[in-house]
C-alpha cells in the first residue's frame, strides 16, 4: 500500500487551526489572528486529553508537513478538498504553502508565551462550546422543556440512559465545578447560559451526585 500523507489533513489539528485563522479573517477587524491562536492555544493546554493526544507544539508540525507538502506535490490540488477550500479562503493572494508556514511560526511563536487568562482575554463563543458542552446542551434542553424544577430537569438528563449515567453525570459535574472556579462570581455563566448562575450551578452539582449517592453507592 502506498502511504498517503495527504490524509493527515483530512481531518485535526490543521483544519482547526485554518478555521480560526479563517475566523479571524471574516470577521472585518472585529478578531485578530494573534488573538484567535492563543484561544486554540489555551483551549489545548487546559484539556490534558487534548494536549496528549495532540499537543500545540505537534500542531505547528502539522502545518509545516502541510505547507512541505503542497511545496513539493502539484499544489494545493493534492489535498483533501475540505482542507483545500479552507487553505484557499484562509490565504487569499498569498502562496499556500508560506501561509502555512507563516500560521506555523505564529503558533510556536505564541505557544511560548504565557497563556493569557479570561479576564484578559475573555472567551470567545466557539471557545466557550468547546469548554462547556454538556451545559450548552442544557441549555437548550431547558429552553425547549419549561416548566418544571431546575432539578426535576437536571435529573431527567442525568439519569436518561440509567444505569450507565456515569460518564455524563460526571462530565455534568465536571463543567459546573470548572465553570465555578473560572469564573466564581454569583452570575457564574449568566452571560453565556441564562440559568447558569452559581446558585443553579451549585443545585446541578448536589442533585447529580444525590442521585449517584442513592443509586449508585
Amino acid at each position: 500500500m502506498q502511504p498517503f500523507p495527504a490524509s493527515l489533513f483530512s481531518g485535526g489539528p490543521a483544519l482547526r487551526i485554518l478555521d480560526v485563522a479563517i475566523r479571524a479573517q471574516e470577521s472585518r477587524g472585529e478578531l485578530s489572528l494573534d488573538a484567535e491562536i492563543q484561544r486554540y492555544i489555551r483551549t489545548i493546554h487546559s484539556d490534558w486529553v487534548a494536549d496528549w493526544n495532540c499537543s500545540v507544539y505537534a500542531a505547528s508540525g502539522v502545518l509545516e508537513l502541510a505547507a512541505g507538502f503542497v511545496r513539493t506535490s502539484s499544489g494545493p490540488s493534492d489535498l483533501p478538498p475540505d482542507f483545500r477550500g479552507k487553505l484557499e479562503r484562509a490565504c487569499g493572494d498569498m502562496n499556500p504553502a508560506e501561509y502555512l508556514e507563516m500560521l506555523a511560526e505564529i503558533v510556536r511563536m505564541l505557544d511560548r508565551q504565557v497563556p493569557l487568562d479570561y479576564e484578559e482575554l475573555p472567551m470567545s463563543g466557539w471557545e466557550f462550546r468547546l469548554a462547556f458542552p454538556y451545559l450548552f446542551g442544557l441549555d437548550a434542553i431547558l429552553m425547549d422543556e419549561g416548566g418544571r424544577e431546575f432539578s426535576d430537569h437536571v435529573r431527567s438528563v442525568v439519569t436518561a440512559e440509567h444505569p450507565y449515567c456515569r460518564a455524563p453525570a460526571s462530565a455534568y459535574t465536571t463543567e459546573a465545578q470548572r465553570a465555578m472556579i473560572l469564573f466564581p462570581g454569583e452570575d457564574g455563566l449568566r452571560g453565556r447560559l441564562h440559568w447558569a448562575t452559581r446558585e443553579r450551578l451549585v443545585e446541578l452539582i448536589d442533585t447529580v451526585s444525590d442521585h449517584m449517592q442513592r443509586e449508585h453507592s
